[in-house]
């Protein structure tokens, strides 16, 4: 029997890629120093991380 993915494995590959990109862009703001807008931008960075893993 031929199964098929409903959600093809090669999108799970590329969120999984951008989780990991963002991760690392949380760890590269967290050494510049931005003044205020640290917060903000982290903040930014794990609201659209947690969109990826809701909606996916």
């Amino acid at each position: 029997m031929d199964q098929h993915h409903v959600v093809p494995v090669k999108l799970y590959a590329t969120i999984v890629g951008c989780l990991f990109t963002l991760t690392a862009l949380t760890v590269l703001a967290a050494f510049v120093e931005l003044g205020t807008l640290n917060t903000p931008l982290a903040i930014g960075i794990a609201i659209l991380k947690a969109t990826l893993v809701v909606l996916f």
